[in-house]
């Protein structure tokens, strides 16, 4: 693949994104299957796209009680309940936004080769290939990208218009690097953000400083428009995230965070001016990261770090360009730089193992209880439209294609309930309320409003329909 064969373009551009495509979307789906998603994110945003594909507009039920239960009182999200809409009429499933989500998400693999090969050409080079594919298998192992396809959030959607913005600057195709940065921008506040890094790339390394300056003015507008008036309006109170800002909270952790961002990449983003100038167009989101006191947001256990990751592709693709027009690495041999990359490769990894969609795929196994709950939940797939539905979050996003779907808490445990049914599976994840775990089921069981109908010791699955539901034999299942 030294040489730009067509063999070499066609692994390179196709083969091998096509096989880390497959791989994460089959992750993904197991994931689903597995329980390995709870309320928090994943069935949020599958609720938030079926109400909003049934006429109910921004509504997130399961946020019933809260000012946020319209989500714009909580992020400004424009553009994917839109888009998202025709599919959730289509197929309405637990799985849909899993195949959304992997679509965008895997949309980058097929990017980076273009990205790479446009770096390589504008320095008159044509051998971008062994490159490309060193930075694709880079990319698919870091941890921050890794952590964004197993935490399914709506800013991920935004990967690839954001790579492709910096690939249209590169082509010189200014109106769609507007389009890209418009579709980034309402796909969320933070995603808002990312445009201010286009606006600096295209200042600092494309050099078109009209529109570098125009994408950083509308960047700054728009995402202070959104914190200070919009979501505000939509919440009557202030930006809910706005209390989290202590920049000096947890130095040493957010230096570590810094630092190992860099490590991740193998320092490449050190190695040229311009790979420190990309690396510059990341400080707007990674600022956002650095006030904050969520440890989520200067950490890899989260999707935090999805968009900053494409900015570190772009420095460590200039590092390397750089890094391979050094004298001594061009005379060492073949032999030698694939154990270097190999070696580079293990190491990002290692530090990302629990997350690579191959790994999942590798150690799964068909677990008995994990068929028979499935089995088990899916016969409560058609409820009637109007049973309010209240679940433990590590199973709620079986039932989030409902508009009338809750979490289940302490106080509702404790709470009359009419029309109602209650799912807990304490196996699965409790979160937020594991330590109340045993205290929901005893509210469940003394609540004289509710009877148990189903229970799986070997799953540990209790199923409570109201009493009102057991006097009309019809009314379940309409």
């Amino acid at each position: 693949m030294h040489d730009n064969t067509g063999k070499g373009k066609l692994i390179v551009h196709l083969i091998v994104p096509l096989l880390l495509s497959m791989m994460a979307l089959a992750g993904a789906l197991l994931r689903v299957y597995s329980f390995n998603v709870n309320d928090y994110d994943y069935a949020i945003f599958s609720n938030l796209f079926w109400n909003f594909a049934h006429d109910n507009g921004w509504r997130v039920s399961l946020y019933e009680g809260q000012a946020r239960v319209l989500f714009l009182a909580d992020h400004l999200d424009l553009l994917f309940p839109l888009l998202a809409a025709p599919f959730y009429i289509l197929f309405p499933s637990p799985y849909t936004y899993s195949v959304l989500h992997s679509l965008a998400f895997t949309a980058v693999f097929f990017l980076v080769p273009i990205f790479v090969r446009e770096v390589w050409k504008q320095d008159g080079r044509e051998d971008y290939l062994p490159a490309a594919l060193f930075l694709l298998l880079a990319l698919s192992l870091f941890r921050g990208f890794c952590t964004a396809w197993a935490f399914q959030a709506t800013t991920t959607l935004a990967m690839p218009f954001l790579l492709a913005s910096l690939i249209a600057l590169h082509r010189k195709k200014l109106a769609w690097v507007v389009l890209f940065c418009l579709l980034m921008a309402l796909t969320q506040e933070r995603a808002s953000v990312a445009v201010f890094g286009v606006g600096m790339y295209a200042l600092f390394i494309t050099k078109n400083y009209r529109l570098g300056l125009a994408l950083c003015a509308f960047s700054a507008v728009y995402f202070f428009t959104a914190v200070k008036l919009v979501i505000p309006f939509f919440s009557g109170q202030g930006y809910m995230y706005s209390s989290n800002i202590q920049p000096l909270h947890d130095l040493d952790k957010k230096a570590w965070f810094l630092f190992r961002f860099f490590a991740l990449w193998f320092f490449l983003p050190l190695l040229s001016k311009r790979a420190l100038w990309a690396v510059c167009c990341a400080l707007p989101l990674l600022g956002l990261a650095l006030v904050s006191n969520r440890l989520g947001m200067y950490s890899f256990q989260h999707h935090y770090q999805d968009l900053q990751s494409i900015f570190f592709l772009a420095a460590s693709t200039f590092g390397l360009l750089r890094l391979s027009e050094a004298r001594w690495f061009r005379r060492l041999p073949r032999s030698v730089l694939a154990l270097l990359a190999c070696a580079c490769l293990i190491f990002a990894y290692h530090n990302s193992k629990s997350y690579v969609p191959a790994r999942l795929l590798v150690k799964w196994s068909p677990k008995p209880e994990i068929i028979q709950l499935n089995t088990e939940l899916s016969t409560y797939s058609r409820l009637a439209p109007d049973i309010r539905v209240y679940a433990s979050s590590g199973i709620g996003p079986r039932f989030s294609m409902r508009k009338h779907r809750y979490v289940l808490t302490p106080e509702v445990a404790a709470r009359h309930l009419s029309s109602s049914m209650v799912f807990v599976a304490l196996k699965q994840d409790m979160y937020p309320f594991k330590e109340q775990a045993d205290t929901i089921v005893s509210l469940l069981l003394s609540n004289p409003s509710l009877k148990l109908i189903k229970h799986k010791p070997e799953l540990e699955l209790l199923v409570f329909a109201s009493t009102d539901l057991l006097n009309e034999p019809t009314a379940i299942h309409k």
